[in-house]
């Protein structure tokens, strides 16, 4: 899976047509085309649709991680004994566990472990950290047991996967949804239970968004 299939994923998952993605990348429609068939987008194109839709440059340009793997359940977990090919190797802190469904306090580890992520999301965050996922919340995206990378500096936008603190205290990991006047928590799970939590801007209720959910790690397979 290249760039053709990523760039139709984008479509798929975003609802968009290749003229509105056009515009996006600020690029003709002939141009979305050709990336269709084959030819590898221009860097500042890239550029402007990663940051419109809060990807990284992988989420377009990779085979084994873009867009297409992971909508279709292939993205390949990173094992501390065996790191991606070709990808240079960094460590985080792993800090507790996450619920990716019901509303409950983090489980916070008594001393921090270092686990192998990529050694671009260290570049990028040199202050991000580990988080591994309990429940099935997100489980349309994230695998349940998931390593979850969580940057402190990327801002949270529209579409972003967030750790979210509701009221000081619930943390829970979900799709952001932003209108004017709400914030809206949305599950994407296989389990019709989960409900979206949506939290007004004039309502009592606060909500903090510690960081946005830039990598997933699958769990390991049992020996």
């Amino acid at each position: 899976m290249g760039i053709p299939e990523n760039i139709d994923a984008l479509l798929v998952k975003y609802d968009i047509n290749q003229d509105h993605l056009a515009r996006i990348a600020d690029v003709t429609p002939g141009a979305v085309t050709g990336w269709r068939k084959g030819s590898t987008p221009r860097k500042d194109a890239v550029r402007n649709i990663c940051d419109y839709f809060n990807l990284s440059e992988d989420d377009i340009l990779s085979e084994n991680y873009g867009l297409a793997a992971k909508e279709h359940g292939d993205f390949p977990g990173i094992s501390n004994a065996r790191p991606a090919v070709g990808m240079a190797m960094g460590l985080a802190p792993r800090l507790g566990k996450m619920h990716a469904g019901v509303l409950a306090q983090p489980d916070v580890c008594d001393e921090a472990t270092m686990v192998s992520i990529p050694q671009f999301l260290v570049d990028e965050d040199p202050d991000c950290f580990v988080v591994s996922s309990e429940g099935d919340c997100m489980d349309k995206v994230l695998s349940v047991g998931s390593d979850l990378v969580v940057s402190r500096k990327k801002q949270p936008r529209d579409n972003s996967i967030v750790m979210a603190s509701v009221d000081g205290c619930d943390y829970i990991v979900r799709r952001l949804r932003m209108t004017a006047n709400t914030m809206i928590l949305s599950p994407e799970s296989h389990n019709p239970d989960h409900e979206d939590i949506i939290i007004r801007r004039d309502s009592e209720h606060s909500l903090e968004i510690p960081g946005v959910i830039t990598w997933y790690q699958a769990p390991r397979e049992m020996e």
